[in-house]
């Protein structure tokens, strides 16, 4: 799957979560955090809308890996880095 496809993904199922059709979700747009879009519980249903959206596509990844929960930067801070991440996954 290519990177902007991730991407594509990443920031539709973001903006199902947040519900806000005022906030702009891009990139930059940070998922953990200060400035974060979502709440704890939003980020575990786009975790969860994710993995499904991959599964649909017959990828089936586990995003909250030990691997995930122990890097040095969280792969949840901002819909790039969760792009990156998911792409290395999916490489």
């Amino acid at each position: 799957m290519k990177k902007e496809e991730i991407l594509d993904l990443v920031i539709n199922a973001v903006k199902e979560v947040v519900d806000d059709s005022t906030t702009i979700i891009n990139d930059k747009t940070v998922l953990l955090g200060n400035d974060a879009v979502v709440d704890s519980m939003g980020l575990v249903n786009l975790i969860v809308d994710i993995e499904s959206a991959l599964a649909d596509k017959d990828l089936e990844v586990t995003l909250t890996s030990e691997k995930a929960m122990s890097q040095r930067n969280s792969p949840f801070r901002t819909v790039e880095s969760l792009t990156d991440y998911i792409s290395e996954l999916t490489a």
